[in-house]
């Protein structure tokens, strides 16, 4: 019993009380600020929203001049050239039950691209003109983050022919909210370039704001393509939760196709003191304007040029570049040759001389200056071993051509010597024999020894 006379004398105690609220109402006005809508819903964060707020009098009592003013807070604010404060005018009483006759203000505002997802409260003033009764309200938006990705970033702007490289892509998040499920794939409609123990395609799974990531492939650029710069095309989709259909981003990046080459030396021939080198194209690239050059060190010295130009080398081609080179090495040698003579007495000079040519080195710096695919100039710096003995086969060829000259002529006066002296033994021989001979016959107890016996006499 008790538990039914409350709720009736609940509903008896508001009868009693409702002609008193609409009396109330009736000599007021009573002003009803509602978020009529908003366009786009949600709003997107980076774009502008045109809000409409709806102004509805409850009360029994016209308003005159009211006034509408939006307070922009963060992430909200006014499009350059929309006023913050709008006169509504007039606003007829007892329009709770009348749509026609709701007043609908509109602003248009700005979303900082920077907020993220999220709900937001747009603070509105109303007052009546010269009024200081002012009244508050905030009125809530959805606010929904852009989503956005893009590729800015190879770190690999060459490639050279042949050759296995690494090219990076990354992928940042420029957006304002998470990326999921992307899909990244690249491709060369000319196929000069193509990936290398993988497809071109990858996938990532989540992208977090202003985060990146890296996709790394395995590339090689076909060992007969023509130097230059080659198109990438790049692709990348991912789902767009606003609309929930597939984005994709397409674009393109450019990789050149060449660059520098590599070089082999090797030492060919040494003739009458003109030392000779090969030298050969070995990478993968061609190479203009050629020249090769001695530059200065210690222990070699160049007589005349100590630079040739060879001109243009294609992969694969060789040439001979020469030179006249001396090198400390065959000076000591030649220094030791001529102190032979003096080696007992020198016992010492002689070791500390022969630890001087053993510590000389035999190798050589080459220099080979060329003009790459892309037109700049690169310099190769290369180490020959020469080798000992033919440094003194030069020092022989060259060096001592004098000295090689004079022991020839000495050789023939020697040789001419030994003639004249055989020749005159010979005829002193056939003169005692036959002196011998003849006093044999005239007495046949004769000896030889007689005859050298009566010489003395």
């Amino acid at each position: 019993m008790k538990k039914i006379m409350f709720p009736v004398m609940l509903i008896l105690v508001l009868m009693a009380y409702a002609p008193a609220v609409n009396a109330a109402l009736a000599d007021s006005t009573v002003l009803s600020i509602s978020l009529a809508n908003y366009d786009p819903n949600p709003a997107i964060a980076g774009d502008t929203v045109d809000v409409r707020i709806g102004i509805q009098n409850i009360g029994g009592t016209t308003t005159n001049d009211l006034m509408l003013e939006i307070v922009p807070e963060y992430p909200f604010e006014l499009v350059p050239g929309e006023n913050a404060v709008q006169d509504v005018g007039i606003v007829q009483e007892y329009q709770a039950d009348s749509t026609q006759n709701i007043k609908v203000v509109t602003y248009h505002m700005q979303i900082n691209k920077n907020a993220p997802a999220g709900s937001y409260e747009l603070k509105v003033k109303y007052y009546e003109q010269g009024s200081n009764e002012v009244t508050q309200k905030s009125l809530s938006l959805e606010v929904k983050s852009k989503e956005s990705a893009e590729v800015i970033h190879i770190d690999q702007t060459m490639l050279v022919p042949g050759k296995q490289s690494s090219l990076k892509f990354t992928i940042n998040n420029v957006g304002n909210a998470p990326l999921r499920d992307l899909t990244f794939s690249w491709a060369n409609d000319d196929k000069i370039i193509l990936p290398v123990g993988s497809d071109n395609t990858k996938y990532i799974r989540y992208i977090d704001i202003g985060n990146g990531t890296d996709l790394e492939y395995q590339v090689m650029a076909d060992t007969n393509a023509q130097p230059g710069l080659y198109k990438l095309n790049l692709y990348l989709t991912y789902e767009d939760s606003m609309s929930n259909q597939t984005k994709t981003i397409s674009t393109f990046a450019g990789v050149y196709v060449g660059g520098g080459t590599d070089f082999d030396v090797a030492f060919s021939d040494n003739t009458n003191g003109q030392m000779s080198f090969s030298v050969a194209n070995i990478g993968s690239n061609p190479a203009n304007s050629v020249s090769v050059v001695i530059p200065d060190q210690p222990g070699w010295s160049a007589s005349g040029s100590n630079s040739v130009i060879i001109g243009n080398l294609n992969k694969g081609d060789y040439t001979v570049a020469s030179f006249k080179l001396q090198s400390m090495i065959s000076n000591m040698t030649s220094m030791t040759s001529q102190n032979r003579s003096f080696r007992n007495n020198t016992n010492f000079q002689g070791r500390s001389m022969q630890r001087q040519t053993n510590s000389s080195s035999d190798t050589l710096l080459i220099q080979i200056a060329y003009t790459d695919t892309r037109g700049e100039r690169n310099v190769v710096e290369k180490y020959v071993k020469i080798g000992l003995q033919n440094i003194a086969s030069a020092d022989g060829q060259a060096g001592f051509q004098g000295r090689r000259g004079a022991a020839q002529q000495t050789s023939f006066l020697s040789n001419n010597m030994l003639y004249f002296l055989g020749i005159t033994v010979l005829v002193g021989a056939v003169v005692v024999h036959r002196k011998y001979k003849s006093r044999k016959l005239l007495d046949p107890g004769f000896k030889m020894k007689d005859l050298f016996k009566h010489q003395k006499k």
